[in-house]
């Protein structure tokens, strides 16, 4: 059987009471939390990865995208199989027609489908562990929008000196 609100208050129970220890609880930790966030040394944060160059970019698509967009960005494989991934060739061209609005949200879309992967990475895996959102920024303006049939997007040579 529960007490009663009368035989609660008897005993020094209040409603207010206990709100005013809960929250001068909560403030307590919660202020010292953000203390202690505050002060962790920022030799404990990771460094801030250093952005890829288009030639590792290049690498990174050769080595990891190919087998879904083809060699060129097609979406096709070298010998005019279809494969499963989206056609850049087209999407460049079509970027190359019109510029505007549709065109940076359209770029914003490629971006976060980098980053984010799609269907929970079952259909595309995400890469925002390997690209930051710079590299994936420079995939998409400088590579991808760029992409032409028929031409490979290769790394130069210099490329195969820093991997």
């Amino acid at each position: 059987m529960h007490p009663t609100s009368q035989e609660r208050e008897s005993a020094g129970f209040t409603l207010d009471a206990a709100l005013r220890w809960a929250s001068s609880r909560w403030l307590a930790f919660g202020a010292t939390g953000l203390f202690a966030l505050a002060t962790v040394p920022s030799a404990a944060q990771p460094p801030a990865p250093q952005a890829k160059s288009i030639n590792e970019l290049k690498a990174f698509y050769r080595q990891n995208c190919t087998r879904c967009h083809g060699p060129d960005g097609s979406g096709r494989s070298s010998d005019g199989k279809k494969l499963g991934g989206m056609d850049f060739t087209r999407i460049a061209q079509d970027f190359r027609a019109r510029n505007g609005p549709d065109s940076e949200r359209e770029i914003r879309t490629m971006i976060r489908t980098i980053q984010k992967g799609l269907f929970f990475g079952l259909t595309m895996p995400a890469w925002k562990d390997q690209l930051s959102q710079e590299d994936a920024t420079a995939m998409v303006k400088e590579i991808l929008l760029k992409a032409e049939s028929g031409k490979a997007i290769e790394p130069g040579p210099e490329a195969a000196k820093s991997l």
